[in-house]
């Protein structure tokens, strides 16, 4: 199962919804987890201690324990991460006994819908996971609102990602 955490809503959704059904053709089962509709509070050491892991923190950690991979969809803001997707890894790298727990040796494909270009965030996303200890595949899934991704090139990203990330 490969998990496809979206980090934000309209044009990035329906990237991750073209994703998941070009997945489906290839027989792999995936499933879409909207970061924004987790609507999980700003991370703070002192919540953290005060209030604990969030359980909806808890329950996508023990959800992505499982999965074989993510494809991670996100918008570019301000040229690198947006806010969402930085808190909720944020609050994961916090959820287990080992920071990259849920990371290391995780294959992740990265996946924009940006109105700048979408390298940015993609080298930003990158370099995060790659600290974090994933396995960052080497080609990244980009549309702008003049661009789409050609449905060849889609299968083609995802065939490669999917043949390195089960062997």
């Amino acid at each position: 199962m490969y998990l496809l955490l979206v980090a934000s809503l309209n044009e990035n959704m329906k990237l991750a919804q073209r994703i998941e059904k070009s997945l489906e053709t290839l027989g792999i089962k995936s499933q879409i987890i909207n970061l924004i509709d987790l609507n999980i509070t700003l991370y703070d050491s002192s919540k953290e201690v005060n209030d604990g892991i969030p359980s909806k923190i808890l329950e996508l950690s023990n959800t992505m324990k499982t999965a074989t991979g993510y494809i991670v969809v996100s918008p570019e803001y301000n040229y690198s991460i947006p806010p969402s997707l930085s808190n909720v890894i944020a609050w994961l790298s916090r959820s287990g006994e080992d920071f990259r727990e849920l990371f290391a040796l995780k294959y992740v494909q990265l996946a924009t819908h940006s109105g700048v270009g979408g390298n940015d965030v993609c080298n930003a996303m990158r370099l995060q996971f790659s600290k974090l200890g994933a396995i960052v595949a080497p080609r990244e899934i980009i549309t702008t609102p003049n661009k789409e991704v050609e449905e060849g090139s889609l299968k083609r990203i995802l065939t490669q990602f999917v043949g390195i990330s089960q062997k």
